[in-house]
């Protein structure tokens, strides 16, 4: 079920990020895919990459830039008479908005950033995650704006090479059936 998210949520940011985002937007994203990049492309040549993400790994490792530290595993909330098993599952949106080749003053780069964050957290209180499912669970229930949670910080500076991390986590619930046979 989780790829299944995964793949959703990549191809609607995808279209919502990119595709239908003209080409000469400066806040159009470059890549978006599953996972960490890993230096490919490098930020540099992705100006704005987006990563999409189970859980958060920087909690996994114990090595992340940003400040938010609470706990951000998967949990089962319910589990019913019957045979169903409702659970939270927890994802992140990690965006590098690194414009060193293209040089944006501190204003505009910090607009850029936030135009992304704010795309972003739109298309999740958005999305509809109707159909997305397997074979024995389904999405139960999308984003809620109350357990949406996002920063932003500037991360690298002057003279023409600002550098923005954005990171927002979300959840959905998913209800799995037949657990009882």
């Amino acid at each position: 079920m989780i790829n299944t998210i995964l793949e959703h949520l990549r191809d609607e940011m995808q279209a919502g990020l990119i595709g239908n985002i003209p080409a000469d937007d400066p806040s159009r994203a470059g890549f978006v895919k599953i996972g960490p990049y890993q230096g490919n492309p490098s930020p540099e040549e992705g100006r704005i990459t987006v990563s999409i993400h189970e859980n958060d790994p920087d909690r996994i490792i114990n090595g992340g830039v940003t400040g938010m530290r609470d706990e951000w595993s998967d949990e089962v909330d319910l589990v019913e008479c019957g045979g169903a098993a409702t659970t939270t599952r927890r994802f992140t949106i990690k965006v590098r908005c690194l414009f060193v080749k293209t040089g944006e003053d501190e204003d505009t780069a910090r607009r850029i950033a936030s135009t992304v964050r704010s795309r972003i957290e739109t298309l999740l209180k958005k999305m509809s995650f109707n159909g997305v499912r397997t074979d024995d669970e389904y999405v139960a229930r999308g984003v809620l704006s109350e357990d949406l949670s996002g920063e932003m910080m500037q991360a690298g500076g002057p003279p023409d090479a600002f550098d923005y991390i954005i990171k927002v986590h979300f959840s959905v619930l998913t209800t799995q059936t037949g657990l009882l046979s």
